[in-house]
């Protein structure tokens, strides 16, 4: 039993299993995909806040007219993005950059500490997910359902780079 366990020590790698584990390494692809997952999941349940709340304002997922509802659309866009955040970063905290910069977490505040610095690092891509949803409303009356997924497109890069940069401490491409 033992030959056979240090027989496997000994087995070389695959050339695709060498290749995956050097993109992780210099690039954190797999953390990137994490994060995508998990911002993924905060958007899905943006979205359905915003859908809900347009639904129950004007019955349907279509918008009467940017001038009489972008105040509306506004505040809904606050209350699904701080909700749609805070699921993002609760998954992001326990599978997206767990166990990375531990060394630079122990001298740190409480997760809630981080989780206010997530908020405010995903502002700049939540504002552009509202400048991109509202200019489509207004430009070609798309309604915000939509608008409001071309703009997460948008962010997403923004919003991973910030967030790992500065609110866990790690290289947003490399170990």
């Amino acid at each position: 039993m033992a030959k056979t366990a240090e027989a496997l020590q000994n087995t070389p790698a695959p050339h695709w299993l060498k290749t995956l584990d050097g993109l992780e390494r210099r690039f954190g692809v797999f953390r990137v995909i994490r994060f995508a997952v998990a911002s993924g999941t905060g958007f899905l349940v943006n979205e359905m806040v915003v859908v809900l709340g347009v639904v129950l304002l004007y019955h349907s997922i279509r918008v009467p007219s940017f001038s009489n509802s972008s105040l509306s659309i506004l505040e809904l866009d606050a209350l699904a993005l701080g909700i749609g955040d805070t699921v993002a970063f609760l998954i992001n905290e326990r599978v997206t950059v767990r166990g990375l910069g531990e060394e630079r977490k122990k001298g740190r505040l409480h997760w809630s500490v981080r989780w206010g610095e997530y908020q405010l690092t995903a502002l700049a891509g939540n504002v552009m997910i509202v400048v991109v949803q509202l200019t489509c409303l207004a430009t070609i009356s798309l309604s915000p359902v939509f608008g409001n997924m071309i703009g997460a497109v948008v962010s997403y890069p923004v919003t991973y780079v910030v967030s790992m940069r500065y609110v866990w401490r790690v290289r947003p491409f490399s170990e």
